[in-house]
């Protein structure tokens, strides 16, 4: 699924890249100084900045070391919907969510129920034998035995 970003918040990633592009005299930031700055995940930060760029209102300038933001056209964020842009991925995020829990319930009760008292069993044999138990006495080696007495 292709994210769309919203109004605000491309507003609000393009506000980050200016205000650190000043704080570092003209040098575009990285996504993780923006992440950072914006208090986001870098993760969704970088889906943001790639959205963005499908837009034509940022551009991602890639070095060998780094991936730093640029602003190319800040009038192609008035074309963004307005509204969430997260819709789409709160949607599929629940329903990962659903199919996890149904993946944990089956796997408890196929591993949960039955196991867990076979393994009770198991638990109250081992103690009844245990209670049983009388340690056997050393064997004496040759070393341990008394010296011989002198009459």
């Amino acid at each position: 699924m292709e994210v769309r970003a919203g109004y605000e918040e491309g507003h609000l990633v393009v506000a980050a890249i200016r205000v650190l592009a000043h704080r570092q005299e003209g040098r575009p930031p990285t996504v993780e100084e923006i992440a950072l700055l914006l208090k986001l995940s870098r993760e969704w930060v970088g889906v943001l900045v790639n959205a963005l760029e499908r837009e034509g209102a940022v551009r991602a300038l890639t070095g060998p070391f780094e991936t730093r933001v640029e602003i190319a056209d800040a009038l192609r964020l008035e074309d963004l919907p307005r509204g969430a842009s997260s819709a789409g991925v709160d949607e599929e995020l629940k329903e990962f969510a659903a199919r996890k829990r149904e993946e944990e319930e089956k796997l408890s009760k196929l591993f949960g129920g039955a196991s867990a008292s076979k393994q009770r069993e198991k638990l109250d044999r081992l103690a009844d034998q245990f209670k049983g138990y009388k340690p056997k006495p050393p064997k004496s080696a040759p070393f341990m035995k008394d010296p011989p007495e002198d009459p």
